[in-house]
């Protein structure tokens, strides 16, 4: 699968971007269906990208995490640094390959799989959580009704 060539019916998820290399003839391809779905992408930058960069070890404390979106059919979360990567939403930790900033929480949708629907629906499939302080349309605010008028005493 490449980069470009977007399936049609589902979201990328890490689960699903982030695979082995093709094994070279006569060698026994890589197993990675063990490693977690957020630590693929040190996996794949090291074979990809030759970084050699560890996987974290440690949560940042106190980190209030990431927002998970789809963007353009992946699942993505941006980095401080500016970086973004494509998550899995069933193991909710990023950390950052580029910066190597150690894992906070991730915050995926209570229903991931209506958010994906919801973006499948859309021509470029977009979705972001509607609580996402970086949302550019985020949902209206409810209307608080008006206090009705008082009554005027009757003559």
């Amino acid at each position: 699968m490449t980069a470009t060539a977007l399936p049609a019916d589902s979201i990328l998820r890490a689960e699903t971007y982030y695979l082995p290399p093709t094994p070279r003839r006569g060698q026994p391809a890589q197993d990675w269906s063990q490693v977690p779905g957020a630590e693929l992408v040190y996996k794949w930058v090291e074979y990809r990208l030759g970084w050699r960069v560890p996987v974290p070890t440690t949560t940042v404390a106190d980190d209030p995490g990431l927002y998970a979106r789809i963007d353009d059919g992946r699942w993505l979360a941006e980095c401080i640094c500016g970086a973004a990567w494509i998550v899995s939403v069933l193991d909710a930790r990023f950390g950052c390959a580029q910066c190597r900033r150690d894992w906070v929480p991730l915050m995926v949708p209570d229903d991931i799989a209506a958010a994906e629907a919801e973006a499948l629906a859309l021509d470029h499939r977009f979705w972001w959580h509607p609580d996402d302080p970086k949302n550019p349309a985020p949902p209206p605010e409810p209307e608080v009704p008006a206090d009705p008028l008082p009554e005027e005493p009757q003559p």
